[in-house]
């Protein structure tokens, strides 16, 4: 039993040691677009595939604009979130069709220990466009309620998943895989105003497997044979 608890706490050591051995590593790129976009009619809006989109008419839009985290680069020191970018939404009154849903293609380029890698992933959002001249009401405990004001409400902004679409990369002698975490809770954006919400991100970070001797001696074995039967065939 001693024994085992002395082995597991060897182990949270060695992995704690490894964790920090893994960082600083650099964000030195982070690029985000807007795919699959969706309005009520099920058409895409305007700006498809760039980094700010926008729906209604000429004279009056609302829009989504992405901006990645600056100034770059962003030194990442250990395994808590960092803050990748700001989703700002500017809620006009609108007219026409109005998003319902998007996703933000995120890509991020890393550095470290001599070596770079990038990774990818995808934010889905859910959005709702709220009557521009919507009714408010008063209430007391939901049983006598009365008309406050009448005016526009506050549209809807809400992260329906998150996910990483490319494999893991490696630094120097580690593996490093993004987690995507994005919103930090659901918001609202009044009507005429603009609001930036941050996106948030982490690296976990794994050492490389090192081959066993046993496994390395058979390595080289076989490359010896391979290099004998070219020779022959020569």
């Amino acid at each position: 039993m001693k024994m085992s608890a002395k082995g597991s706490f060897g182990a949270l050591l060695l992995t704690a040691a490894m964790s920090v051995a893994a960082f600083p590593v650099d964000v030195t790129s982070i690029d985000g677009k807007f795919k699959n976009t969706k309005d009520e009619n099920g058409n895409t809006v305007s700006g498809e595939g760039s980094s700010l989109i926008s729906w209604g008419n000429n004279n009056s839009q609302s829009s989504y604009e992405f901006n990645g985290a600056s100034p770059l680069p962003i030194q990442v020191t250990n395994t808590t979130e960092f803050n990748l970018g700001t989703l700002t939404h500017t809620n006009n009154q609108v007219t026409g069709p109005t998003l319902t849903s998007t996703d933000l293609a995120i890509t991020l380029g890393f550095s470290g220990f001599g070596d770079t890698g990038t990774q990818g992933g995808m934010f889905e959002f859910s959005h709702t466009e709220t009557p521009d001249a919507g009714t408010n009401w008063e209430c007391v405990f939901w049983i006598f309620c009365w008309d406050k004001k009448n005016g526009p409400v506050d549209d809807i902004v809400a992260q329906t998943g998150a996910s990483v679409t490319s494999s893991s990369f490696i630094l120097g002698g580690f593996e490093y895989t993004l987690e995507l975490l994005g919103l930090t809770t659901d918001g609202s954006t009044a009507e005429n105003t603009t609001r930036s919400y941050d996106l948030w991100a982490k690296l976990n970070a794994s050492a490389v497997p090192v081959p066993e001797p046993g496994t390395l001696a058979l390595l080289g074995l076989g490359l010896a044979g391979l290099a004998m039967a070219r020779r022959r065939k020569a």
